[in-house]
């Protein structure tokens, strides 16, 4: 690779971003769809399965309610945790796969569905313990702001700053892990304190971007599945609630599988904008240019001039 072959790297305002955005999403549009299906279909599957079971428990009539039968109620719950751990295992490998896929693309590398996961190596890994470590680190931040609700006559707006300023920093450490874990290849600590240095430099404008972010998933994903919801309740009735929780669950399915790929490809470029604005990530690119191939991400992305 030479400096020509580069992609024009320099800070970008939020339409240059969602623009570069979209416009990896249809240069690689199969690759991305085929890795984020592989990434939602077991989850849907999953969903299903226990939208199956629990229905099995509403119409049977000589099925024991769960919640109040303890030798009902212990393997459910360990069915609807063993469920949602799974969803998050297969939901932090697809993305460390798509993050790669993105970040590749991006430094003007081939990009393909072998790839992705390939040169993800065991990434995947430390993400799920990095992600482990946020939860419990910002399990420990809600301690001292529920004592401070207890507060009297302002507990109430320590308890409203205090989660607010805790929603802002789960979601944009839980944002920037991935490309950090993935790309920079740090281990399990370090990738946490190494995702809230680099947040910190631009904290409010990268919280108000996963916000825009979040408002496009709603329109994306959940409104129109809502309204598909809606649609199948005035067309089968009552009757078929569970029809209409499987065809809602599989619609869903397909629109994330389709938006997905857009809040990766636009996570991992915020990345990249941060680190070209304030560690000089471009110039060390276009040095490296200039002098050698470059064989992998985390050789430049584990270098800082700050």
């Amino acid at each position: 690779m030479n400096a020509s072959t580069l992609l024009d790297l320099r800070p970008l305002s939020v339409g240059e971003l969602l623009d570069r955005t979209f416009r990896l999403f249809r240069r690689h549009f199969l690759t991305f769809i085929l890795v984020a299906i592989i990434m939602q279909l077991p989850v849907s599957i999953l969903q299903i399965g226990s939208t199956l079971l629990a229905n099995d428990f509403a119409v049977d009539p000589v099925a024991e309610n769960p919640f109040e039968n303890i030798a009902l109620f212990l393997p459910a719950m360990l069915i609807t945790f063993g469920i949602a751990f799974a969803s998050f295992i297969i939901s932090q490998v697809g993305t460390a796969a798509l993050t790669q896929a993105v970040a590749d693309s991006y430094l003007g590398r081939p990009v393909s569905f072998d790839s992705a996961f390939s040169r993800m190596g065991n990434t995947w890994f430390t993400l799920i313990l990095a992600s482990i470590l946020s939860g419990f680190l910002i399990f420990g931040l809600t301690i001292p702001i529920v004592l401070g609700a207890l507060i009297p006559c302002l507990g109430f707006l320590v308890a409203l700053i205090g989660f607010f300023f805790l929603g802002a920093i789960a979601s944009i450490l839980f944002s920037l892990l991935p490309p950090v874990v993935v790309l920079e290849r740090a281990s399990v600590i370090d990738a946490v304190a190494r995702t809230w240095a680099l947040s910190k430099l631009r904290f409010w404008w990268v919280f108000g971007y996963l916000i825009l972010l979040s408002v496009l998933t709603f329109v994306i994903i959940f409104g129109p599945a809502a309204v598909i919801g809606g649609v199948l309740g005035i067309v089968l009735g009552e009757t078929s609630l569970l029809v209409q929780s499987i065809v809602q669950q599989s619609a869903t399915l397909v629109l994330t599988a389709v938006f997905l790929p857009i809040r990766i490809a636009a996570i991992t470029l915020m990345y990249f904008d941060l680190r070209i604005r304030f560690e000089g990530f471009d110039l060390m690119v276009l040095a490296s240019a200039n002098q050698t191939v470059l064989d992998d991400t985390a050789d430049l992305t584990t270098k800082t001039i700050l």
